[in-house]
């Protein structure tokens, strides 16, 4: 059976598979791990994975977005003193 990993450190999606597969967890030859954590999300399809990473990136995106504007907004209000 494959999955596929997001939040790994070799690619962006690993196929990986997994002895065995529950709601929650994956299993592996050397242990368990979970399905969704900050060190690696498991997904069943590449659709899922890539729709997964896209909206990460595009948060990532519109959070730096808004760093810009603030900091834009700071700058011109120094221009007060």
């Amino acid at each position: 059976m494959k999955m596929y990993k997001t939040g790994g450190w070799k690619e962006l999606i690993e196929v990986v598979e997994p002895t065995k597969v529950t709601e929650r967890s994956v299993w592996f030859s050397n242990g368990r791990t979970a399905k969704r954590s900050n060190y690696g999300n498991y997904w069943d399809t590449m659709k899922e994975a890539k729709e997964h990473l896209e909206a990460k990136y595009n948060n990532s995106i519109q959070a730096a977005e808004s760093k810009i504007e603030r900091a834009k907004a700071n700058l011109e209000e120094l221009n007060k003193y």
